[in-house]
């Protein structure tokens, strides 16, 4: 007999368990409601220029790169230039300058980043980039707290520069405003 309930007692367990895990599943079908994913803005970013080094990457010390941003809202499109310097070396940045041929245009600084290396991100007017691809000389300026380094570019560095701008304004141009419809 003892064996008899023992064993109807793990049945009525067993029936038990099985009518919570029905129930769960009958709970976890319901369908759901996610918020979609609004994208607001593409960024595209150029490949590196090595400014103050002969050899370097994306987002490494010594490199300069160009970003552009398509806002998805507005439409607007608006230039950047990135630099990056080692987080060692700098104490507080304050910003990057250029000189285009015979005129300094100092860059407003809108974003640092402090990691391995610091990204010291500054908006590029257009006015500034229409400059840059008709100057004949460069000289591209960092300021901190401690110094400033100024380097004048080579003839190579500053196609190279060019070309990176020109590249980037071009696929940013090519970019289309993204059309979301919601059914």
């Amino acid at each position: 007999m003892t064996v008899r309930r023992f064993q109807s007692s793990i049945l009525l367990q067993f029936a038990s368990l099985f009518a919570v895990f029905l129930l769960s599943l009958s709970c976890s079908a319901r369908p759901e409601s996610f918020a979609e994913p609004v994208i607001e803005q593409t960024t595209l970013r150029s490949g590196p220029v090595c400014i103050f080094s002969w050899f370097c990457s994306p987002g490494r010390s010594g490199a300069l790169n160009f970003k552009g941003v398509l806002n998805n809202r507005t439409g607007e499109k608006p230039l950047f230039l990135e630099y990056y310097v080692s987080s060692f070396d700098e104490s507080f940045p304050i910003g990057v300058s250029l000189k285009l041929d015979q005129t300094w245009h100092n860059l407003r600084k809108v974003t640092t980043d402090y990691g391995e290396t610091l990204r010291l991100v500054s908006i590029l007017p257009p006015e500034v980039a229409d400059k840059i691809m008709a100057a004949k000389e460069i000289e591209f300026s960092f300021s901190s707290r401690e110094h400033t380094v100024t380097k004048s570019l080579s003839s190579g560095d500053s196609e190279n520069l060019k070309q990176q701008l020109r590249e980037l304004k071009t696929r940013l141009d090519a970019q289309a405003k993204l059309i979301i419809a919601n059914y």
